[in-house]
Formats: C-alpha cells, sequence, structure tokens
C-alpha cells in the first residue's frame, strides 16, 4: 500500500471545547413537511449484522429503468449496487436518512428505531430517549432469519413517506402515523380508522445477490489517540493575516444569514488577551477548543460560549488561577469577534455523533469515532495551510443534518465536506473500498473527484468512484460540497486499517490535500 505523508504529522486532539455543544433540537412542523409516496415503490428491510442482529435499511424506487431490490418470500436482495443508481434508486441507512413522524410532528433525535428480536420475529420499534421509562411502539414486524435481509411489514396506520422543506422533498424518510403520540403507547385503544399498509411493489428477482450499505449500532472499541501538538504560527496584530487555530460549532438559527443581535444561542463569551503564540498555546493546553480572533482591535483566544453566566465565570475562575485573566462579554451588546479575512473558509462536518454512532463494524469500531478522528486531523492540516476550518461539531454530541448545513452558511463557506465511513452486512467482507459523493453541480464534482483521487493514489485505497446522491447536506449548502466515505468498517480489508492510528493519519493527509488541490485549482 502506498503512503504518500506530509512533513509534518499532526495527530488529533485530545479533548474539545469548554462550554460547545451543539444539541439538536426536535425538528419543527412547520420547518419540514411529509410528501405521500407511492406504497408500492417504498420497503422498510431488516439488514442483517453478522448473524446476530439487524439494523433498519428503507429503499425507494425512483422509476423502472432498473429493479432497486428483488424479494423472494420473506426474503429481500438489494440490487442498486450493480449499476450507478443515480436517480434510480433512494437508499435510507441510518438515523441521518429516516426518523418518525407522528401526527404531523417529526419526533427526530428523542425517539430512536431499533429492530429487537422476539421468539422468531423481529419487531420495528421507536423508543424515547429522553424518557426511557415509556414503553417501546411497535411499527411493524419481520422474520427473523439471521444473516438475511428480510422485508418488514408495518403495523397498520404506519406508512413511509418523503421530507419535504419548502416545497422541495428531501432524501429523508418517515416512519409516519397519523395518530397522536399518545394513541400509539401500548394498551392505547386502537385508531376507528387505521390506515392499512399497501402491499408492496412486485419486482423480479435477480441471480446474483449484490451488498448494500447498512448502519448497525452496538458497543464501540475505543480508539487509540496520541496527544496532539498545536501550531506554532507567527502571529502580529491585525490586518496582517494570521493562522487559525480551529473554530468552534456554535447553536445557530433557522435563517442562513441572521443578524448580528441573533446570530448565536449563547448569552455570554469568554476571551483571554493573547498577543504571542507562546500565550494561545498555554491557552490552548487548558482549553484545547479555543481559537484566535481579533475583538475591539486586540489579539484574543475565545475560550467559550455559554448561555449560564455562573459556567462562565467558573471558566473565568479556572483560567484566573492559572495567571490569565478572563474576560465575560455579553453576546449581544459586546462586539462580534473579527474572523481573518482574504481566507478560504472550509466547513469540515464529521458525520453521525452523541447517541448516533453511524455505521458498527468489526471489533464494534464506531463510524461515529473514526470520522471524528479523521475529521479532526483534517482541520489541523488545512489549518496548518492557512485556511479558516469550521467543524460541525467538536464533541461527540448529537447534531441533525440541518444544523450541519446552517454552520456552513453561517460562515459563509468556501468548501464544505462531510466525513463518513461506510459499512454492509459483516456477511459481507469483500466489499472493500472510498467513495465520494457530490450533488449536482460542475464545482460539487471538482471537489469529490480531488479528495476521491488522493484517497486512491495516497492511501491506496480501493476506487469505488465518485458518484452523485441526494445526501442532505451537500444538497442544501450553497457551497462546492462533498461527501467521502472513507472506507468500510465492515470490510476485511478497511476495518482493520481504519483501527490504525497511522492510516487514519493518512486518510487525514489524503483529504486535506485533496481539498487544497481543489482549493488552489491545481
Amino acid at each position: 500500500m502506498k503512503h504518500v505523508k506530509w512533513g509534518l504529522k499532526l495527530a488529533l486532539l485530545a479533548t474539545l471545547g469548554l462550554g460547545q455543544a451543539l444539541t439538536a433540537p426536535k425538528a419543527n412542523a412547520a420547518l419540514f413537511q411529509q410528501d405521500e409516496i407511492n406504497q408500492e415503490d417504498v420497503i422498510a428491510i431488516a439488514s442483517p449484522i453478522g448473524n446476530s442482529s439487524h439494523q433498519l435499511l428503507i429503499l425507494q424506487q425512483l422509476n423502472n429503468q432498473r429493479n432497486c431490490w428483488s424479494e423472494s418470500g420473506t426474503t429481500v436482495e438489494p440490487l442498486l449496487l450493480n449499476f450507478d443508481f443515480t436517480g434510480i434508486c433512494n437508499r435510507a441507512t441510518d438515523s441521518n436518512g429516516y426518523s418518525v413522524r407522528v401526527n404531523n410532528e417529526d419526533l427526530g433525535v428523542h425517539y430512536t428505531l431499533r429492530l429487537a428480536p422476539e421468539n422468531n420475529a423481529l419487531k420495528l420499534l421507536v423508543s424515547s430517549t429522553r424518557n426511557t421509562s415509556m414503553p417501546p411502539i411497535e411499527i411493524g414486524q419481520a422474520t427473523n432469519l439471521p444473516g438475511e435481509f428480510v422485508k418488514i411489514t408495518l403495523n397498520p396506520g404506519w406508512r413511509i413517506t418523503r421530507r419535504s422543506y419548502s416545497g422541495q422533498q428531501l432524501g429523508h424518510y418517515y416512519l409516519t402515523n397519523d395518530q397522536p403520540l399518545n394513541a400509539l403507547q401500548p394498551n392505547s385503544p386502537p385508531s376507528r380508522n387505521p390506515v392499512p399498509s399497501p402491499s408492496p411493489r412486485p419486482v423480479q428477482p435477480s441471480p446474483t445477490p449484490t451488498p448494500f450499505p447498512i448502519t448497525p449500532g452496538p458497543t464501540p472499541t475505543p480508539l487509540p489517540t496520541t496527544p496532539f501538538p498545536n501550531p506554532a504560527p507567527t502571529i502580529t496584530p491585525a490586518p496582517s493575516p494570521v493562522t487559525p487555530a480551529p473554530l468552534p460549532t456554535v447553536p445557530l438559527p433557522s435563517t442562513p444569514s441572521p443578524s448580528p443581535s441573533t446570530r448565536s444561542a449563547f448569552n455570554y463569551r469568554v476571551t483571554v488577551p493573547a498577543a504571542t503564540t507562546t500565550t494561545q498555546n498555554q491557552i490552548r493546553a487548558i482549553v484545547p477548543d479555543a481559537f484566535r480572533t481579533i475583538l475591539n482591535g486586540q489579539t484574543v483566544m475565545q475560550v467559550g460560549l455559554f448561555q449560564d453566566y455562573d459556567a462562565a465565570l467558573a471558566l473565568k475562575e479556572t483560567l484566573a488561577l492559572e495567571n490569565f485573566p478572563a474576560t465575560i462579554h455579553d453576546v449581544l451588546t459586546s462586539p462580534t469577534p473579527v474572523l481573518p479575512s482574504a481566507r478560504q473558509v472550509i466547513v469540515i462536518d464529521p458525520g453521525h455523533g452523541g447517541r448516533d454512532p453511524g455505521a458498527v463494524g468489526r471489533d464494534n469500531i464506531y463510524e461515529k469515532d473514526i470520522v471524528f478522528d479523521i475529521s479532526k486531523q483534517v482541520a489541523s492540516l488545512l489549518e496548518a495551510q492557512g485556511m479558516t476550518v469550521v467543524m460541525t461539531r467538536t464533541q461527540d454530541v448529537t447534531v441533525d443534518l440541518e444544523p450541519r448545513v446552517q454552520t456552513a452558511e453561517y460562515y459563509d463557506a468556501n468548501v464544505f465536506v462531510s466525513i463518513h465511513a461506510n459499512a454492509i452486512s459483516l456477511s459481507r467482507p469483500e466489499v472493500n473500498g472510498s467513495e465520494t459523493y457530490y450533488y449536482a453541480s460542475s464545482e460539487g464534482y471538482a471537489l469529490a473527484n480531488s479528495i476521491q483521487q488522493r484517497l486512491i493514489q495516497d492511501v491506496g485505497m480501493n476506487d469505488r468512484g465518485v458518484r452523485q446522491a441526494r445526501f442532505y447536506v451537500i444538497r442544501r449548502t450553497s457551497m462546492p460540497a462533498a461527501l467521502v466515505e472513507v472506507g468500510f468498517v465492515t470490510g476485511e480489508i478497511d476495518a482493520p486499517l481504519l483501527q490504525m492510528s497511522s492510516v487514519r493519519t493518512d486518510m487525514a493527509e489524503a483529504i486535506a490535500t485533496g481539498i487544497l488541490d481543489y482549493v488552489r485549482g491545481y
């Protein structure tokens, strides 16, 4: 395997973000709507995780050019990896692609979907993440066939719909029921007019089985970490150029271009004067997510944003113990920090996080951990090359899709790159490689192709190509955007590599180099 190294290898940040936690609120029914779709053109599938468990997978047939799946009795065979399924099939493999909608309300991240075995059956259940004492609600059932893709039959009243925004249909699916939530609880009286689940669209069986990505969820094996050497750029007061340190993620309003008085949901900003590189690095040793900015013409480190004054005061007192004179500013009345000018703004989006582990692969490795490590290193490498970098999450927190998009719009980013890891059934270890997606623009393709080529040339990954897709985060962003799948956590070749810190660093270098190649027009 070929490995191309940069002169300086940067490892990952050990800890991130005092006072910086972006939480994803429940999606507002007024923000997202639901669009009805032909139930014969969509199917819910129990996808196998090895020979022991299953995960929900949703497929939709968009046209009749090629069949997206075949059925034989209760078993299903996904077919769409046999061909370029762009415009032919849609897929949803995890909580980024589907959620539950009840009585015209998107339950979002506050309820999770899972498949639970019970005797010879699999039950599709939705459970509250906030009230664990609440019994789960059954949505559908399937035959429990270990290691097999199995059709899920939805219970009466449940159907699959598509999320829409401002009249535009999105790639996110809802498991939908029109009854109020309390009426769906176990032992509640049934609806007088349940909505029947229609028969599936008949398709022809295929003699050639084809693997398909899924995203399961057991217990992870922690990734090894190494200390992070902070870069030491030369700092001069504005307007001279400076190399920015990591920018934290802040909660964002529902509009892309808010006024200064409504830009942040936080009330207090904590800063420390820091005119020298030595001081800046000392502050980062205490608050790793601190970043350099200009406030009232003075070079400072912003060390935290808080809703609560007491939390801001606690940080100030912690810094005072280390002889750093921190100041607490009222966000609404104090001047807004000035970000460095004349620099490319790159938004790096580590997929999943918090309650959403993403794909789970061999040795119980979590996608969210793999991509978070790689993303932090990509950010550090880009910053060392003079880019301004914003990460959509700087901790292991749950972030919905819209806040990720709003982060890029809020900072008027030049480039948006979402980093993920792929997966299929553990019984399909032969599927390995990297693939990178764009939505529709030639610039998006150029960015995706630049990243993909670096992963192939510099890391030696199997080339699964540059593909077009309608993923929410690359479809809704206004700047050139790409979504990269670095490899398969279920692959017999990729999974061991993804568990190696040196290979994750190689991948980070390849992605960063691909972004720089695109930005600099190489």
